[in-house]
């Protein structure tokens, strides 16, 4: 009987340690950035939302419609993306890029933010490493959006 605690306490320590690696490997790398005009499509459905893919991709979710002018909405979406722990790493005309890092092993998902012409905010929420987030990504963009209609 001890031995299987010992094999358990094994398996257990070195699942750990994949994840603390994980975490590691996630640091390295950056958001896709914009192509064409637009945000790059997920790679998997799994471990990330957009609003700008393809009709009936389970990964696609809507664009938030504002008013007002785009710099001033840019600035109020990265004073809500920083108040939610994010920190921003890119900023060009209409486009923010962040990125959120989780407390215990560190793992780092991207965010990146796309003003359109007509007035639509469009999202990019993805996690670097890992098959799946447990929704963590839908979840970031739908506490984002709630801040940006207040």
């Amino acid at each position: 009987m001890q031995k299987f605690f010992y094999i358990l306490a094994a398996i257990i320590i070195l699942i750990i340690i994949a994840f603390f690696v994980l975490g590691l490997v996630s640091k390295k790398g950056q958001a896709p950035g914009i192509q064409a005009g637009h945000l790059q499509p997920c790679v998997s459905a799994e471990n990330c939302v957009i609003s700008e893919s393809v009709e009936g991709d389970k990964s696609t979710i809507e664009p938030l419609a504002f008013s007002g002018d785009k710099n001033e909405f840019l600035d109020k979406a990265k004073a809500a993306v920083e108040s939610l722990g994010g920190e921003i790493v890119r900023i060009e005309t209409d486009y923010i890029a962040a990125t959120f890092t989780s407390g215990i092993f560190g793992f780092v998902d991207d965010l990146e933010l796309r003003v359109s012409d007509d007035n639509l905010l469009h999202f990019r929420s993805a996690s670097r490493v890992g098959r799946s987030d447990l929704g963590a990504n839908k979840k970031r963009v739908d506490t984002l959006k709630a801040l940006l209609v207040k």
